[in-house]
């Protein structure tokens, strides 16, 4: 039998480890916020080992196009959640359009990634966005820029750190042969460097569903659009470990 060494196993991969890090100046994110119905909030949490925080969400698409690594575009419904004394945001659902991000993210992280094609584009009056595949229309939001919105709707809600579950199923059984809870706090290394604020719409297709129950929005409280300088740094962006159930 040969020598090897597992490392080797990170270039078939074709993503870096868990400890990678990267950046992204100028990431460009279309934000809005977005009040749901509290009831239907926790019965989608239920998978999760997380409570719900909050009955405020977000729908983003973020367009890391100078990214230091692979480039991409992202698409999240991020839900407040609690877990213990640990309050923050977990992805929910969440969209990119490179096969190799959502591998990484997923089997890396956690982070429920699927494929599917990303659109952000600017209009006469702000910026609009669009997550499909195919036939199927994940989401769609939009942001009218009016500068007499006002943030104070949804300044307060806290969606960082993010808390991800990071399970690895059995090979050959039923449950899990590890279920971590990790946490990131890339927001610690974020410079803001421009932000316009307006009107925010959404619409949320079948497939923004737990089960038969689609997510509903309650009330869209504004939108935002931002452009600032991203890093996943080794202090704030490799996660750490906050409890393992397994």
């Amino acid at each position: 039998m040969k020598q090897y060494d597992p490392l080797q196993f990170w270039n078939f991969l074709r993503f870096g480890p868990g400890n990678v890090t990267y950046a992204c100046p100028g990431l460009k994110t279309l934000s809005v916020y977005c009040r749901g119905e509290r009831a239907q909030m926790e019965r989608l949490l239920e998978p999760l080992p997380f409570e719900l925080a909050d009955d405020r969400f977000v729908v983003s698409i973020a367009d890391f196009g100078n990214n230091s690594g692979r480039t991409y575009f992202d698409a999240a419904i991020i839900l407040p959640i609690r877990y213990g004394e640990h309050v923050g945001g977990t992805y929910y659902f969440e969209y990119e359009d490179k096969h190799t991000t959502v591998a990484g993210g997923r089997e890396l992280w956690g982070y429920p990634k699927h494929f599917a094609r990303i659109e952000l584009e600017a209009t006469e009056t702000g910026m609009r966005g669009r997550t499909s595949l195919y036939d199927d229309v994940m989401l769609e939001i939009a942001v009218d820029f009016d500068p007499s919105v006002s943030r104070e709707a949804w300044a307060d809600l806290q969606l960082f750190p993010h808390y991800q579950v990071r399970a690895v199923p059995e090979v050959n059984g039923p449950g899990f042969q590890s279920f971590d809870i990790i946490s990131r706090n890339t927001i610690k290394d974020y410079k803001l460097t421009e932000r316009k604020v307006g009107r925010g719409s959404v619409s949320l297709g079948a497939t923004i569903a737990a089960g038969d129950e689609r997510l509903r929005v309650v009330e869209v409280l504004g939108a935002e659009y931002s452009i600032g300088d991203f890093a996943s740094t080794p202090e704030n962006g490799v996660p750490i470990v906050v409890a393992s159930l397994v």
